[in-house]
């Protein structure tokens, strides 16, 4: 075969994806002709496809050295610089190659995409904006400058863009699904069930869609436990069952060191690390050898504290389950824990195979996975009363003996400061939980709480505050309730924990959400020395806040019903001395409660791993 039938041949090889036959038939072309561009060009790309980065950018470089004004050699070149992280090389390329065709709209969202990853956000908006002008059907970009108004906050431009994309192809179910998240953001959860379930109708493998959809009925007060639970299990429905003989590895010595593995998204500054650090930071490290699997793009100061804990660290983000689920087993993890259930940039599916041979969620998410490969769900016996809550989950539950969590209070927590009420002249009530947590019924139950106390305001904290629209939801629904804007005051969220937590300072009574409880935000107020008063529900979701309170003797801050969540508001509101006693000595209550003793809180949380383990190696034996 001559030279030009083998490029024929090995690009039609490239096409179809058969990357070791064009391989092959490049390598033969430049045995004999070293200095054939094209073929240069079009081996760097199929190294780039086997992740043969540094071959892949030696061989394109040469291309180019060869041929300076090569196009596609430049923007290639630019992709694979950009996937390795080599940024600022990659803009070079891609600006070589729009000198050669400066109309060129893939170019320009190629350097969209990668300003948008070095958060140079203008420029990425320019650059999607160009792409626009020369191709205004070109969908990606549309959909990429509504995930970056997403996250600036401006939901109803976010929107805006989403539309357009859905106005050139409406069966697109990412899309559907971010319009589905901008709406939940903006408060409105019923609107955002209806599009996450429009993309699952288009895709229903489209998994962050169906994630998406639980979370959404945990916020909503329409759908009762039952019902919720229900659509769980059609979310495990479409993943193969795991053999109940399934093969490992592990050996079943109920009393040997046993190696644990932790797996979430969420090992940085977020609401997960405040519960599971206390906890590598406690383990036994003779029993007990530790695994971190980390699906995380970008680390923070938290992520590198947190990895000084584990034995062992993995980066996971971008491999693919089946590799993931390779690791774990040659890993020889005996216990897998789940610390995100349903939320975003989970790995469930991965659990689903059944990597390990026992399986446990934890902390992230306040209902079933649905998952039969998921073995043991961590609660207590408030949480989850014996007998009350079991027939909610597909998970066995195990039950600490006193709280489901430990909380570490942040280092740089502020010290607690009188009661506001004393130097405002009035009671300063305050919740700083999602806007999706807050249900026309806690709207009504707050409006009635500040009809009754006319002088009291009201003190509302959470991201969706930097969008105007979730400002507006807000004013207008506590308008239909007969409550003005003079009497609650809205704040978006606060880069620095110190401001966040000095703004607790602010308030003299908590209020927590229903039927989706705070948890983080309920142990921040409580450390910070605020009381919250909460209602109390009928599984995990709505009886955290009653946890949390019991653990701290503070059963009587516990409503049963509406009407008595109210009755508490107002009757401790009424009593400033009361308040400023429990605020000043909330902080010393906390720290010497099971809710910040990390050391028994790890050795109770060990010895039910030791438990479970143990039940593994008794079963099938």
């Amino acid at each position: 075969m001559n030279t030009g039938g083998k490029a024929t041949l090995a690009l039609s090889h490239l096409k179809k994806g058969n990357l070791r036959e064009a391989e092959k038939l490049y390598e033969e072309i430049l045995a004999t002709q070293p200095d054939d561009v094209n073929a240069l060009h079009f081996l760097g790309v199929v190294c780039h496809r086997m992740k043969q980065y540094d071959r892949a950018v030696e061989l394109i470089k040469k291309a180019l050295s060869l041929q300076p004004e090569y196009f596609d050699a430049h923007n290639n070149l630019g992709i694979v610089l950009q996937e390795t992280g080599t940024f600022d090389e990659a803009i070079a390329s891609y600006e070589q190659a729009l000198q050669i065709k400066p109309d060129s709209y893939q170019i320009y969202f190629n350097l969209g995409t990668l300003f948008e990853k070095k958060n140079l956000v203008k420029k990425a908006i320019d650059c999607y904006h160009r792409v626009l002008q020369l191709n205004p059907y070109h969908t990606e970009s549309y959909f990429n400058l509504g995930n970056i108004f997403s996250e600036l906050g401006q939901g109803d431009m976010a929107i805006r863009c989403y539309h357009h994309a859905l106005q050139i192809n409406p069966s697109q179910p990412e899309v559907l699904n971010a319009v589905g998240v901008v709406l939940d953001k903006q408060g409105n959860v019923e609107e955002s069930g209806r599009y996450f379930r429009k993309a699952i109708n288009i895709d229903p493998a489209y998994v962050p869609a169906r994630h998406n959809l639980l979370m959404n009925m945990c916020y909503n007060a329409k759908y009762d436990m039952q019902t919720i639970f229900i659509e769980h299990r059609k979310f495990a429905g479409q993943f193969k069952k795991p053999s109940p003989i399934a093969v490992f590895i592990n050996t079943r010595d109920p009393d040997r060191k046993l190696r644990i593995g932790y797996l979430s998204p969420d090992l940085r500054k977020h609401s997960v690390a405040y519960f599971i650090e206390p906890v590598l930071m406690w383990h036994d490290k003779a029993e007990y050898e530790v695994f971190c699997y980390s699906n995380l793009a970008l680390e923070d100061e938290v992520t590198k504290r947190i990895k000084e804990y584990a034995d062992h660290w993995a980066d996971i983000a971008d491999v693919p389950d089946a590799q993931v689920c390779e690791l774990i087993r040659n890993d020889g993890i005996d216990i897998l824990i789940d610390l995100a259930g349903h939320t975003a940039m989970n790995r469930l599916p991965l659990f689903a195979q059944k990597p390990a041979p026992v399986q446990v969620t934890w902390i992230g998410y306040p209902a079933t996975t649905g998952l039969p490969a998921m073995d043991y769900r961590i609660v207590d016996a408030i949480t989850d009363p014996p007998g009350m809550t079991e027939r909610y989950y597909t998970e066995k539950l195990e039950r600490m003996p006193e709280s489901f969590l430990c909380y570490l209070p942040d280092r740089d927590s502020p010290e607690v400061k009188s009661l506001p009420a004393l130097s405002a002249g009035h009671i300063t009530f305050g919740s700083f939980n999602k806007l999706s947590k807050i249900t026309q019924e806690m709207f009504s139950i707050w409006a009635g709480i500040l009809k009754d106390i006319p002088n009291a305001v009201l003190l509302l904290k959470t991201m969706s505050f930097s969008d105007k629209t979730a400002c507006q939801y807000v004013v207008d629904t506590f308008a239909r309730k007969e409550i003005g804007p003079d009497r609650f005051r809205l704040l978006p969220w606060i880069a620095s924990m110190e401001e966040h937590l000095e703004l607790y300072n602010k308030i003299d009574i908590g209020l927590d959400t229903f039927p989706y409880n705070g948890t983080t935000t309920t142990c921040e107020a409580l450390w910070m020395g605020v009381p919250v008063i909460t209602l109390a529900g009928d599984a995990y979701g709505g009886r955290v806040g009653t946890s949390l309170l019991s653990n701290l003797g503070l059963s009587e801050l516990v409503a049963k019903t509406s009407e008595e969540y109210r009755n508490i508001a107002i009757t401790i509101a009424s009593d400033p001395e009361k308040l400023q006693t429990l605020r000043s000595g909330l902080r010393d209550i906390m720290a010497r409660s099971p809710l910040t003793d990390a050391k028994q809180f790890t050795l109770h949380l060990e010895h039910r791993y030791r438990k479970m383990w143990e039940d593994w190696c008794r079963a099938d034996a």
